[in-house]
């Protein structure tokens, strides 16, 4: 059974390590090109709600893989949230000098 355990964390580390890379892109694109107009701040918003909750729930299950996990995500996802509030806010700016 403990080996079982053992596979179920690589397995869970694993899924966290994709997950957790597929913000990567996203956040480097918007780095270099400082848009961030067509990504939905509703949807970043439910993601961080949702891994705070992953992290609440890690926290009550003592289970650091989901609580490692979320709380990167929900830092990138966060991040992300504030590039676009940032970034839409220099381009009305722009927009309105224009």
């Amino acid at each position: 059974m403990e080996d079982l355990i053992a596979y179920a964390d690589i397995i869970g580390t694993v899924a966290g390590i994709l997950v957790l890379s597929s913000f990567i892109p996203q956040l480097m694109k918007a780095y270099k090109t400082k848009k961030m107009f067509d990504v939905s701040a509703h949807l970043m918003i439910l993601i961080s709600s949702g891994m705070l909750l992953w992290v609440i729930y890690g926290f009550i299950r003592s289970d650091p893989v989901i609580i490692g996990t979320n709380t990167a995500g929900f830092a990138l996802n966060i991040t992300l949230l504030i590039m676009k509030i940032r970034y839409d806010k220099m381009q009305q700016n722009s927009t309105v000098k224009a």
